[in-house]
């Protein structure tokens, strides 16, 4: 839907009037054309696979007409487990076609070990790099082989291969959290303190060409002495190359991170990198702005915004000015009643999607006037952080505090994908517990919505 004729809420007075003329005068002429008038963003999923474990991570092919899943999942299934519907078993991974909303069948690699988990995925040069914890990987007709945390299996969906690339990332109790990858290289983070043998707090890079530890990129991630909470942590939880490739933004529960170059400074949850070197640049988020202990979940960025999942003590979804003449300055900041756990921007850049597992462990939180509860999932404007009303759905649960709502979220021109741990979706006119109501659609741990 365009910018002209979207819904904003909260913040209506005089302007309602002007924007429902606007959006009639688009449907007449839609209605005279013989096309099917706009619709708004819908609250309601479209009927598509689904998993019977939680989806930690997703990446969308550059064509945009797969989308590939990672958790901790063994089928994909037409309906939730326990009724009858077509399945395919998997391991951890697998690869949904967009537009259809069913599994590829022939992309199945198995992602296994110990309690095996896939917690980060990352597309590039027609490679899947698969993060997480676990101990092999292997693809259908070859043998399962070794691999530790980390590996890349081809993306072609009609022939899968398992690639060479195969990094020692930690130990078996360490995690791949978070990748990116730019034009030559692939970078890691997560919780662990050695790769190849080599030195490595969290963060570590991959020349994308050879697959081989990149010896001088070896920033590192570590706790302020300053930070005596118990949840203060050294943790990498996400990553997103910046701006015309040459910087890095890393986030995660850290208070102090060293350049490779040996030179370090307190930095409370996100930071900036350079590509090339891997030392720390000069943007840095004014100290106090972010209070400790706090995680930074996720980020993503457009123009000269950063904007990012925040979660711990203090839960909030907020933005922040990337120029470099700017010093980080916070823009916006909206609060949230737990973890905002992941953020995406709609493919236009008029809504900044979040969600997360606010709204539905012990805390309730209502907006829109305090006529709708905000539970797990709903888009902002990017520019102001004001609330759009016309996409407030409920991700659903079965008790509290038995839940983890939405770990990832994915957009295309024409579809939101979500992905976390969640039995069903329910509109914001009945906000209620599965089973109490008609609109809960029953859509387990991962869902689609029109754009």
């Amino acid at each position: 839907m365009s910018k002209r004729s979207r819904p904003v809420c909260e913040k209506v007075g005089g302007r309602l009037v002007p924007a429902l003329a606007m959006m009639a005068a688009v449907m007449t002429i839609q209605a005279i054309l013989g096309a099917s008038p706009a619709l708004a963003l819908t609250e309601r999923p479209d009927k598509t696979y689904t998993t019977n474990g939680k989806v930690y991570a997703t990446a969308l092919s550059a064509d945009s007409k797969t989308l590939y899943i990672g958790g901790n999942f063994s089928e994909v299934r037409e309906r939730p487990s326990g009724t009858t519907g077509r399945s395919l078993a998997v391991s951890n991974v697998a690869a949904i076609n967009v537009e259809t909303g069913v599994p590829i069948r022939t992309w199945r690699p198995r992602v296994t070990g110990d309690g095996a988990v896939v917690r980060s995925l990352a597309l590039r040069n027609d490679r899947v790099y698969i993060g997480g914890n676990f101990t092999a990987v292997n693809v259908p007709g070859d043998p399962s082989k070794p691999r530790q945390n980390l590996a890349a299996v081809g993306a072609n969906t009609a022939k899968t291969y398992l690639s060479s690339f195969a990094p020692k990332v930690g130990s078996d109790t360490s995690y791949v959290y978070a990748l990116a990858a730019d034009d030559s290289r692939l970078y890691a983070g997560g919780g662990f303190s050695k790769v190849d043998g080599q030195p490595r707090k969290n963060l570590a890079a991959f020349g994308l060409a050879t697959g081989a530890l990149t010896p001088d990129w070896k920033p590192a991630t570590s706790v302020a002495p300053s930070c005596t909470n118990p949840k203060c942590a050294a943790k990498v939880r996400s990553l997103k190359v910046g701006p015309r490739k040459a910087t890095i933004f890393v986030g995660g529960p850290f208070s102090h991170i060293t350049g490779s170059n040996g030179v370090g400074d307190d930095r409370q949850s996100v930071a900036r990198l350079s590509t090339d070197t891997g030392n720390l640049t000069q943007w840095k988020i004014p100290d106090g702005t972010i209070s400790a202990p706090q995680t930074a979940w996720d980020l993503t960025w457009a123009g000269d915004k950063l904007y990012v999942g925040f979660g711990a003590i203090r839960n909030y979804v907020a933005a922040f000015n990337i120029k470099p003449q700017s010093k980080g300055a916070q823009i916006w900041r909206f609060n949230t009643r737990g973890n905002v756990q992941t953020v995406a921007l709609k493919r236009d850049g008029s809504r900044l999607f979040f969600g997360g597992h606010f709204g539905l462990n012990k805390f309730d939180k209502k907006v829109c006037h305090k006529s709708k509860f905000l539970r797990g999932l709903a888009s902002l404007n990017p520019q102001t952080g004001e609330i759009y009303c016309d996409f407030v759905p409920s991700l659903d649960q079965r008790k509290r505090p038995s839940y983890e709502g939405a770990w990832t979220l994915t957009t295309t021109n024409s579809y939101l994908w979500v992905g976390g741990g969640f039995i069903g979706v329910s509109d914001s006119v009945n906000p209620q517990p599965p089973g109490t109501g008609a609109t809960e659609v029953p859509q387990t741990n991962l869902a689609r919505f029109r754009l």
